[in-house]
């Protein structure tokens, strides 16, 4: 007979590799076939390529130094939108202008549907580092449009420009109002465009079946199924930006003290980033891994399937990978460093800017009393400098989604669609109050080294994603607003 306590170990093993065993067959692998490559207009993606290209020559950089902006670059980039895109800026009124920020309206002359939102930004972020091509040259070159911005984002309003283009080639007349919305200090926040808007539709009182922004792409880079999902998101990270300050005498550099400013504030630094803040797995993300299970490996597949017996398990999986690590912990990041004048004078102080990303669930008042906690002893000041809370949630079972996810496998063979959390910041959190379905997602495929080049050096695009991603805009609007139905 076995000894009790060996039974009491037994049994439970026994029943969880019970359990696995049924998880698997739940969540059944698939094959990992390549997917089809997306058909597209040579012709419209070789236009849309050169209005990128030219696009990028006009250098929208956002300085947090308003005096090192430079507005004449916004009046040539609005002059050859205008030329570029001639029958979008007859067809369509200027609703509204916020700073550079442009607010467009296609407006059906019978309108039957709820109005769609369509969104991207025209400013871009500094171009440092080493570049293979120049970021403002706005070269195309091996099948790429290279330049800051391919990518994040005047790619996206080039397409979408270039596919209401076509529908106005075409003579299509729309069910619902077709709002187009170009920011011009997303990346400063969106504190002078988007937000302006938002006031706007506040007061006209107007709700969308859609409002589609920036976000997710078609990338195998982004998630470890070894193949390319569409990562449409149904919500974004919440936005805090935290300085850390800290003070002590200055002085000659050969009689330190036992304790610098600058040494207070990297040891603060390091506090905080050496205590990573702790991974959990939100409904969204469980759901967007749920949906590519079956090109995961069998631990994670047994994992995502018995979710309340391996919900722990699976974050610690995805906080292991840093492609995922993102999406299941709010994530804490020094960003700018300032301290000190001279070599040898030791600084009287020193700051440092940390860049947070909100989990949803995530509480930021939590958050600040926590790292002021962490750094207290050291003197260390606190203080939030710009906080943008976490968005809701959309409804990824509704049939806006679904549409799009439609849409994806129209335009992408073999490319599933599935929910995502993006990581980022969009101007679509200052839309939340006016529609129900806010996705963020940039029908564009890339590899992961073209990911990696998002606010980095060598940011490129290739010409026959341009192609597709128009293809992609135009079947959206064509779908959303068509007569009959309703997609709202």
């Amino acid at each position: 007979m076995l000894p009790i306590y060996i039974v009491g170990i037994a049994v439970p093993m026994l029943l969880l590799i019970a359990a696995a065993a049924v998880a698997l067959r739940k969540i059944p692998a698939a094959e990992s076939s390549p997917p089809a490559i997306p058909e597209f207009d040579a012709g419209e993606a070789g236009r849309a390529a050169e209005a990128l290209a030219e696009a990028i020559r006009c250098q929208t950089v956002s300085y947090p130094d308003v005096t090192q902006r430079d507005f004449t670059q916004w009046v040539t980039l609005k002059k050859m939108l205008r030329e570029k895109f001639p029958l979008c800026h007859e067809g369509m009124l200027s609703e509204q202008a916020a700073g550079f920020s442009s607010l467009f309206k296609w407006e059906s002359p019978q309108p039957s549907r709820p109005p769609i939102l369509l969104c991207a930004h025209l400013d871009v972020v500094p171009a440092g580092g080493s570049w293979r091509v120049p970021p403002f040259e706005g070269r195309i070159e091996g099948g790429y449009v290279w330049g800051r911005g391919a990518l994040d984002c005047k790619n996206v309003a080039v397409c979408l420009f270039s596919a209401l283009e076509s529908l106005f080639r075409q003579g299509f007349v729309p069910a619902c109002d077709v709002y187009l919305a170009l920011g011009h200090d997303e990346e400063l926040g969106g504190n002078e465009g988007a937000k302006q808007f938002a006031r706007y539709f506040a007061q006209k009182g107007i709700q969308f079946s859609l409002i589609l922004d920036e976000g997710g792409f078609i990338t195998d880079g982004a998630f470890p199924a070894g193949r390319p999902v569409a990562d449409i998101c149904a919500a974004e990270k919440g936005y805090l930006d935290m300085k850390l300050s800290a003070s002590a005498p200055g002085g000659d550099s050969s009689r330190p003290p036992e304790r610098t400013a600058a040494g207070l504030l990297c040891e603060a630094v390091c506090r905080v980033g050496f205590k990573p803040r702790p991974a959990k797995l939100i409904p969204l993300v469980r759901d967007n891994i749920k949906t590519i299970a079956p090109w995961l490996d069998t631990t994670l597949r047994r994992y995502i399937a018995s979710p309340r017996l391996y919900g722990k398990k699976t974050a610690e999986r995805l906080c292991a990978d840093e492609r995922t690590e993102a999406l299941v912990r709010t994530t804490i990041t020094p960003t700018i460093l300032n301290s000190g004048v001279a070599p040898n004078v030791l600084p009287s102080s020193a700051e440092a800017n940390l860049n947070i990303r909100l989990l949803p669930g995530d509480d930021a008042e939590e958050l600040v009393s926590w790292i002021g906690a962490l750094t207290r002893d050291l003197g260390i000041k606190v203080e939030t400098v710009q906080e943008e809370t976490v968005s809701g949630i959309s409804d990824y079972q509704s049939e806006a989604f679904q549409t799009l996810a439609e849409t994806v496998g129209e335009v992408f063979p073999g490319i599933p669609a599935v929910p995502g959390l993006y990581c980022g910041a969009t101007d679509a959190r200052h839309y939340a109050p006016f529609s129900e379905s806010i996705m963020r997602f940039a029908p564009f495929i890339l590899t992961s080294d073209e990911l990696a080049t998002v606010h980095a050096e060598n940011e490129r695009v290739s010409v026959a994603s341009l192609g597709a991603a128009v293809k992609f805009y135009r079947r959206v609007i064509e779908k959303f607003c068509q007569a009959g139905g309703d997609e709202g």
